[in-house]
């Protein structure tokens, strides 16, 4: 991987393990709505003993919201594993340049997470308007983009906290040796 000009090897932290394990998990959740709202819907067709038009309740343009969770999680993937660009603004060194990546790629991890479950609830809401059921806003809506902000927020700070504690480091003067006769 490289910052800029300086290459370093890339770990991986615990952090990212489990949001990347997460997010996983999200994309099987929102198979799992999509899936439900076939079977419900199905169901519901199969219910009909008259000759009215079932055309709209059709669960087929929920696959969409799936093809949106898979296209959030491979961009995430090409933010994390691509060269990064020197910033301007913040002190990268060969001594923090993994830190740094670090700490983007977990703000990356932690937005796909959001996102995706952001998606997945769409779904729901979605499938719940083909199906009828009356249920139209979900309070998670509002607090997910809030929780986005967040930890765009808190990267942020991370990353200048690594780059005052660099700049520190350059800026100390090194000690002197006192020879005493």
């Amino acid at each position: 991987m490289k910052v800029g000009e300086i290459k370093f090897r890339r770990r991986y932290s615990a952090a990212q393990i489990v949001v990347d394990i997460a997010s996983v998990g999200a994309l099987v959740y929102l198979g799992y709505i999509i899936y439900a709202c076939a079977l419900d819907i199905e169901r519901l067709k199969s219910l009909n003993r008259t000759n009215a038009d079932m055309s709209m309740f059709d669960w087929r343009p929920l696959i969409i919201w799936a093809a949106v969770g898979i296209l959030i999680f491979a961009l995430s993937l090409i933010l994390i594993f691509r060269n990064k660009k020197m910033p301007k603004k913040l002190c990268v060194t060969e001594n923090n340049a993994a830190k740094y990546c670090n700490i983007l790629d977990t703000g990356v991890s932690c937005v796909r997470l959001i996102l995706i479950l952001l998606d997945a609830e769409i779904c729901y809401l979605h499938g719940a308007a083909i199906r009828m059921t009356g249920e139209g806003f979900s309070m998670q809506l509002v607090i997910m983009p809030i929780i986005i902000v967040g930890i765009v927020i808190l990267t942020k700070m991370r990353l200048e906290a690594i780059s005052e504690t660099e700049k520190n480091r350059e800026q100390k003067p090194q000690k002197r040796e006192i020879i005493e006769d």
